[in-house]
């Protein structure tokens, strides 16, 4: 009796890679910027293709709260011996990198969604780090308006010591949207749902 429910157990507990397929495969990416320096590397650090292979790295991933690798309030965390901190998450379609230079860039636009944050930073980190999911979730589940033509989407600290404290969302779209009523739609579909007006587009 014991070994037959078992068996049943494990055979519901069992998903079909196809039903959790996503519709196109995904990489993410991190930006490391230098202390003291504009040097930066950006590295792939993770592809996928399936919502739970996702969830299976986002659970253990250090960067799933923001206040651990960017600015907290108190410092800015730094690793490695060269001293390079994480200023950037990056989540773009397989195959395309979070850089001007990539062509499949070229020509596109860049919707920015910017925060400066004026107090209670651990209060908005916890916010913005929920708002960061969400955005993921969307841009993954094809529910961003035009999805087809969005590349991908960056979550940015570009926060100085002394002279602000700024946080930022970027969706990049590809040439293909060239329609102005189009950039606008997503522009109110990204104020309205992710809580940022006067969202600014700047070309590729």
């Amino acid at each position: 009796m014991k070994e037959s429910n078992t068996e049943q157990l494990e055979e519901s507990n069992t998903i079909e890679k196809e039903k959790v397929k996503l519709n196109r495969s995904w990489s993410f990416w991190e930006n490391y910027l230098r202390k003291n320096s504009n040097d930066y590397i950006l590295e792939e650090i993770f592809s996928f293709d399936d919502i739970i292979s996702f969830w299976q790295f986002w659970n253990k991933y250090p960067g799933n709260e923001a206040k651990k690798i960017f600015y907290n309030g108190e410092y800015l965390t730094y690793f490695f011996k060269e001293k390079y901190r994480i200023n950037g998450m990056n989540l773009f379609v397989k195959g395309i990198k979070p850089e001007w230079e990539d062509v499949k860039n070229k020509g596109g636009k860049i919707l920015i969604l910017e925060y400066e944050v004026k107090s209670e930073l651990d209060r908005f980190l916890s916010a913005v780090n929920d708002t960061w999911i969400k955005l993921l979730c969307f841009l993954m589940g094809e529910q961003l308006p035009y999805t087809d033509k969005i590349n991908g989407i960056r979550f940015v600290d570009k926060t100085r010591i002394g002279k602000g404290i700024i946080f930022k969302f970027e969706v990049w779209v590809n040439n293909t949207m060239k329609d102005e009523k189009e950039i606008d739609e997503l522009k109110s579909f990204l104020s309205k749902n992710f809580g940022c007006s006067g969202i600014m587009v700047k070309n590729i």
